[in-house]
């Protein structure tokens, strides 16, 4: 595939037809010839790319895994992040693990401000990292909780 800007849409495109299975697959999937495809990740100053919201879309409902990296862009421009939850297997709606989950961001953060860190006044870059996993993962338990509650709510 083309090279493209990082951040902009046209990189978006290329990953989804990518975890769709490449050019050939997405054009399949989608009725849609290789080259236009292939044309829509392209930063061309002629046609300025991209591809179609409704095709985004009907990618996204065939392989739905394709859909993760146009979330993940456009919640980083309305200042957000996209959290994708497990899908495979019976829903977690357990509160231990939201419980142990945010048991595991305390104990970062408490060590990341402690004697034994290196600026126990601030996080270092490697504390951040630490403490960023903990809370997606804590975010992640609190999604699959929410969606426990709706699906009983029956919403």
């Amino acid at each position: 595939m083309r090279a493209v800007k990082p951040g902009s849409i046209q990189e978006v495109v290329r990953d989804a037809i990518s975890v769709a299975g490449g050019l050939e697959c997405a054009s399949n999937d989608l009725g849609l010839a290789v080259s236009s495809l292939s044309r829509a990740s392209s930063c061309d100053e002629d046609r300025p790319g991209g591809l179609g919201v409704n095709h985004l879309h009907r990618l996204g409902r065939i392989v739905p895994q394709s859909a993760e990296p146009v979330a993940v862009h456009f919640a980083r421009l309305a200042g957000g992040v996209f959290q994708p939850l497990p899908v495979q297997g019976a829903l977690r709606s357990n509160i231990h693990d939201l419980t142990k989950e945010f048991s595991d961001v305390l104990s970062v953060h408490a060590k990341a401000h402690s004697e034994v860190s290196s600026n126990p006044d601030d996080f270092t870059r490697l504390e951040a990292q630490a403490a960023i996993k903990e809370v997606d993962e804590l975010v992640q338990a609190a999604m699959a909780y929410r969606a426990a509650l709706h699906q009983r709510a029956g919403e």
